[in-house]
């Protein structure tokens, strides 16, 4: 079922008639994770649970593994994602300090691997 588009940290945006764009697939499933994972802490007052709040934990003293254990968390509460495979997770430090984050998982309905990753 088709959502609203709304890349995280950009606004919404129109197709060529001027109506709002519409998303579904794998970049919807894309766009939930990412606004997940990104989403502050009780960030949504009615729904407190909902959230990872990776840009809350910048400059923390998190290791990869602790990062890992946080996404790996939040994608099995998506039910978008299949629970098997289990999705596999990535997480690699720069010298500059940048995290990235890449994600592998199985897509519930069509059973595809889609991966993409988020870079902090």
């Amino acid at each position: 079922m088709a959502d609203l588009s709304l890349e995280w940290h950009d606004d919404f945006q129109v197709d060529a008639t001027g109506d709002l764009l519409v998303i579904d697939g794998d970049d919807e499933v894309r766009q939930r994770l990412e606004r997940r994972l990104c989403t502050a802490v009780q960030g949504y007052v009615w729904h407190p649970t909902y959230g990872a709040g990776l840009p809350q934990k910048v400059g923390s003293t998190l290791s990869a593994a602790d990062i890992k254990a946080v996404v790996v968390s939040q994608i099995a509460l998506e039910a978008s994602v299949a629970p098997n495979p289990p999705a596999q997770i990535s997480v690699s430090e720069s010298a500059g300090g940048k995290v990235s984050i890449g994600i592998k998982y199985w897509d519930a309905l069509t059973g595809r691997s889609v991966s993409f990753s988020i870079t902090t």
